[in-house]
């Protein structure tokens, strides 16, 4: 009997170390890497290029569940170019805040006057991803893009 329980404890005791390797050594699913430098042929820091109505949702692609984007272009955001550096933001709900653009390491950094600030990367001439940053941290929330795409 005693030999029974010890051959039991054995096994009990390779199959958790068994699974334990499988937990260890198994690839961890990766998210979606979305682009954090934007396409060469747009100016970045520049304002110019972001004026226009743009429509706002999730990015698409494998992995990624979307639903319905948040503005569409029937009540588009709309950006304005305010001087070089300058861009002015008007909210599908007619808020308006301003912000100062910054080129900062292949993409734009959008300044507020106050709270947190974010970084657009440009995909095409037509479409960019804009990533939060924290405030306390000062870290992007890389894996958390919102896209606008030109109307």
């Amino acid at each position: 009997m005693r030999a029974i329980a010890k051959l039991s404890r054995k096994f009990l005791f390779g199959l958790l170390l068994s699974c334990l390797a499988i937990i260890i050594l198994a690839p961890a699913p990766e998210a979606m890497e979305f682009p954090r430098e934007g396409v060469p042929e747009i100016p970045n820091g520049v304002a110019e290029p972001f004026a226009g109505r743009w429509w706002l949702g999730f990015p698409e692609g494998t992995g990624t569940i979307n639903g319905e984007p948040v503005v569409d272009c029937s009540s588009a955001v709309e950006l304005t170019a305010n001087g070089a550096d300058k861009l002015s933001y008007k909210s599908s709900s007619g808020i308006e805040t301003e912000f100062e653009l910054m080129s900062f390491s292949g993409r734009t950094t959008w300044l507020p006057e106050w709270g947190e600030s974010s970084i657009a990367v440009w995909v095409s001439k037509d479409e960019f991803f804009v990533y939060s940053v924290d405030l306390a941290t000062g870290k992007a929330r890389w894996g958390n893009p919102m896209v606008f795409r030109r109307c």
